[in-house]
């Protein structure tokens, strides 16, 4: 999860974004949390909210906290979208590190794509086994392409 702090019109915000997949999120602003779908275009296309346990009261955008509760534990990502590890920008596969059946912490590099002369590795967006890698050393992926698919440990 990463986390952002936007000031606008002089008020602090404190925006938490946990990555699903390529054009997936969940967005956590004011303990209220939204899963964004990205369009083909890269462009926000849908804003859902997401149930809590306990519903959180509205707060106003005039009446913004500065300062943010610490953030809640986000459900694991397999439950939305899938499973699949899609490339983050248009490159080639110079490396496979995990093949099928290697068991992955999040965050663990699985395929290293080559953009624009800089190596990006690519890592397990969450922890799992890796089910299948479905590209091929020196294949060119374009944006959003399957690169390797997970399943759960």
């Amino acid at each position: 999860m990463r986390r952002y702090q936007l000031t606008i019109s002089g008020k602090t915000y404190t925006i938490d974004i946990a990555e699903l997949s390529s054009d997936r999120f969940i967005v956590q602003l004011n303990g209220r949390e939204f899963e964004v779908q990205l369009n083909d275009s890269g462009e926000i296309g849908e804003i859902a909210p997401r149930p809590t346990s306990a519903p959180a009261p509205p707060v106003p955008a005039a009446a913004a906290p500065t300062t943010s509760p610490p953030p809640t534990a986000l459900p694991p990502s397999p439950a939305i979208g899938d499973n699949l590890i899609r490339a983050p920008m248009p490159g080639t596969i110079l490396q496979i590190v995990a093949q099928p059946g290697t068991k992955v912490k999040r965050g663990q590099p699985i395929i290293v794509l080559e953009a624009m002369k800089m190596n990006n590795s690519i890592g397990a967006p969450r922890d799992g086994v890796v089910a299948a890698i479905l590209v091929k050393t020196g294949q060119s992926v374009g944006y959003g392409e399957p690169l390797a698919q997970l399943s759960d440990s």
